[in-house]
């Protein structure tokens, strides 16, 4: 069975993002994605609390004022 060097392949990818490190676009390209997965995770919680704010305000209507 054939062996892998893995050093030449760590040593490629390491020079990729080192030679992308600079590049506005990379950082562009970086900032999207956080935000995208950030919103994605945040989701459900955005449900809860629309769902709990509309508990709230229909139990503020239905409750006389003292």
């Amino acid at each position: 069975m054939a062996e892998i060097a893995f050093k030449p392949i760590l040593n490629y990818v390491i020079d990729w993002v080192q030679s992308r490190i600079n590049e506005r676009t990379s950082w562009d390209g970086v900032t999207i994605v956080i935000i995208s997965l950030m919103a994605l995770i945040a989701t459900p919680f955005v449900k809860y609390a629309a769902w709990f704010g509309l508990l709230y305000g229909a139990w503020t209507v239905w409750k006389h004022e003292k």
